[in-house]
């Protein structure tokens, strides 16, 4: 509850006192948006480019923006949905030294240094998916750590019944997450198992882990294919991963630079993690439970390893966020390399549980025990600030500088930089507010959400518009006068631009109006990276005229 309370504060104070919003949390809180109060309003509204779990779980938040609008214009609906997520992330790296039956002061030490974290701090207030994906993953780790040491078989339902498989609705680097705890699950049964049939209880464990994982990911590509025809929209839609980065100019990194990149990213979030992995190697070698350490390595490492690559390989982006499952790594290193307490009681220990025996500590050795570990962690929290304000590895955090710090009086061209990524969205604002004042009727305007989905999110009547996800769209953006439409919102035919619909359409129309429309009203835009707009009114051709 400390945690949550912490996340929705920071959350207000950026987003609704603020402004500062990242464009995926608010494109997640338009697509939810659309599900409940678009023309059309269903839930195939909320879109099939990211994984549905983060927008849907916002749907109620969202259903009060009539009472309260900040919840869409300043998807405030999405500081809740991560608050509650990395709440429950810090729940889970807690009860990772509750089950070890660690010192209290110890485990709340460490699960403070992670919940302070400035990037856990940041990304628990901001909307994007990083907090439920690190909610899913401790769960499963956490879980599967239980299960190394009791095979219990409630931590196999719960890791991989629950965690794994809502972990991939959430993010797509789950999938590899997912493989690698179905590997560790079948290894580690085949080699308990004995004696035979080894093989097939092996299959089993690592259905039961690995299968709801895959359900979902043969799911949701059955039901992408089905309703638009694209069963990876991530990867082959126009508005996709892929077609952002090749619009964009984005070229890949030689495949060694690219590791390095991740290298650094990783050592700037968890710069102690080589040194703690050390610690607990030589702390648990020759002890019977060993076989822990391979949880909490297999699944973060998956999540890291799928990242590095990806970037590597030139298809995804040089962000710090992609690697934030290194804290939760480190904080699991720091629960597993000190001594152990009495553990917590399996519900239903099986068969195949090793045998253990407690490991107690003196009181005198306590603290020398424990101490260093917690200090080792504790790097972490300066390094990851200052990492935080590099561009180069933290192009999205490093703005976090206009709001901490502001300096008015600066000319340098970073502050300047800085300011226009905190101003980010103010322009969709006012054109939202511009076109309410003219009190036009619902279907009165077309926008794509390539770049209008911060338009509809601050708009109070998102009715006004006509937007892919609705039905008659591609007949209205085809025959605009005859479908009532009145306007239309253009960007320039450059970078991610020339996958807008209405430029697909209509190449000439942000330079001329394409013979179909005239400017009414051009907007310089104020956010780093966004277009400028042009309003442009539709030619009235009726009879009438």
């Amino acid at each position: 509850m400390i945690a949550l309370a912490v996340y929705l504060a920071v959350g207000y104070w950026l987003h609704v006192r603020h402004g500062f919003i990242l464009g995926d949390a608010l494109s997640r809180v338009s697509a939810a948006q659309s599900v409940l109060f678009s023309r059309d309003p269903h839930l195939a509204a909320i879109g099939f480019i990211f994984t549905p779990l983060t927008a849907v779980v916002q749907i109620p938040a969202i259903a009060l923006s009539p009472l309260w609008p900040e919840m869409t214009e300043r998807a405030f609906s999405g500081t809740i949905m991560s608050a509650v997520f990395m709440a429950g992330a810090v729940v889970q790296i807690m009860s990772m030294g509750t089950d070890r039956g660690l010192p209290r002061w110890y485990v709340l030490t460490v699960t403070a240094l992670f919940a302070l974290n400035p990037m856990i701090v940041f990304y628990g207030a901001n909307g994007m998916s990083e907090a439920p994906f690190l909610f899913f993953m401790s769960w499963a780790v956490r879980r599967l750590i239980m299960w190394m040491v009791d095979d219990d078989v409630h931590h196999l339902v719960t890791a991989g019944g629950v965690a794994m498989g809502l972990a991939y609705l959430t993010r797509y680097d789950a999938v590899a997450c997912i493989g690698a705890a179905g590997i560790l699950v079948g290894l580690t049964t085949y080699s308990r198992a004995r004696p035979a049939p080894r093989m097939r209880r092996a299959l089993l464990d690592l259905i039961m882990v690995s299968g709801p994982g895959l359900a979902a990911f043969l799911g949701w590509a059955g039901v992408s294919w089905l309703i638009t025809g694209e069963a990876f929209g991530q990867f082959t839609s126009q508005y996709g991963n892929a077609a952002i980065l090749e619009q964009s100019g984005h070229t890949a990194p030689g495949f060694g630079e690219g590791l390095t990149f991740s290298a650094v990213c990783v050592m700037l979030l968890a710069p102690t993690l080589i040194p703690l992995a050390m610690w607990v190697v030589v702390r648990r070698r020759r002890t019977p439970d060993w076989h822990v350490l391979l949880a909490p390595t297999a699944i973060f490492g998956a999540a890291l390893t799928f990242q590095a690559v990806s970037y590597a390989t030139g298809s995804t982006f040089p962000f710090l966020r992609f690697y934030i499952v290194a804290i939760p790594l480190a904080a699991c290193l720091a629960m597993l390399a000190v001594p152990d307490g009495v553990l917590a009681p399996a519900k239903r220990r099986g068969k195949y549980a090793p045998a253990l025996r407690p490991e107690r500590t003196e009181p005198r050795r306590r603290l020398a025990a424990y101490v260093p570990v917690a200090a080792a962690f504790a790097v972490a929290v300066p390094v990851t600030a200052w990492g935080m304000g590099q561009p180069e590895y933290a192009p999205q955090e490093y703005a976090l500088g206009a709001v901490l710090a502001p300096q008015p009086d600066s000319v340098t061209e970073q502050k300047a930089i800085e300011h226009r990524i905190a101003a980010s969205f103010s322009t969709e604002r006012e054109i939202a507010d511009y076109l309410e004042w003219l009190n036009l009727p619902d279907g009165s305007v077309i926008v794509d959400t390539e770049y209008g989905f911060a338009i509809l999110a601050a708009s109070k009547r998102p009715r006004m518009f006509v937007v892919p996800s609705d039905p008659d769209f591609t007949a209205a953006l085809n025959e605009p006068t005859a479908h009532g439409v009145k306007y239309l919102l253009a960007v320039p035919r450059a970078g991610r631009g020339t996958a807008d619909a209405l430029n697909l359409r209509y190449p000439t129309l942000y330079d001329t109006g394409a013979d179909l429309a005239t400017l009414e009203l051009e907007i310089p835009n104020n956010g780093d990276s966004q277009p400028d707009w042009r309003l442009y009114r539709v030619h009235d051709v009726s009879p009438a005229s």
